[in-house]
């Protein structure tokens, strides 16, 4: 009777684990929306505080670089949305499909100019940081920033460099 028990038990215990697995699988599929943005203390911008203090920025760069932020974020938000509708749209033609035709073609010819929009707006927008930064602080910041924002490794990928 004891066994029995415990194999139910067992057996509720693995179905609720991969119910709140699939839970969380399915929520971390739908594309980012204002609310995805993180908050800290009513702030939108929690992410820029590792640039405060690597860079050391006085206040008035600080303010600088979060208006330029809170600008470029609408941009991102479209562009990540376009992006993840994408490439739900390549899943879905290979998922029907499986051998590349004109329309996977298509799709993904899409999405590499959606790639290059992408890094061409995040490129514009991390030179513009870089103008509110004194010419040291400037260098630093674009020798990490243009190769993460083109998807080149650093020269020192293997260092413990500051990760945005």
């Amino acid at each position: 009777m004891k066994r029995g028990l415990f194999i139910l038990a067992g057996a509720l215990l693995a179905g609720l684990c991969m119910f709140v697995c699939s839970q969380l699988m399915l929520t971390s599929r739908e594309p980012l929306t204002s609310k995805a943005i993180p908050k800290v203390n009513g702030s939108l911008l929690p992410e820029l505080h590792w640039l405060q203090t690597w860079l050391r920025l006085d206040t008035e760069q600080m303010q600088k670089v979060k208006a330029l932020h809170l600008a470029y974020l609408p941009k991102c938000e479209d562009l990540c949305h376009r992006v993840y509708l994408s490439n739900e749209d390549i899943l879905a033609l290979s998922g029907r499909n499986p051998t590349m035709d004109a329309a996977m073609r298509t799709a993904i010819e899409e999405r590499a100019k959606l790639t290059v929009e992408c890094q061409q707006a995040l490129l514009e927008h991390v030179y513009q940081t870089a103008a509110c930064l004194r010419p040291d602080q400037s260098r630093k910041y674009l020798d990490l920033m243009v190769p993460y924002t083109l998807g080149i490794p650093g020269k020192d990928a293997a260092s413990n460099r500051p990760r945005p």
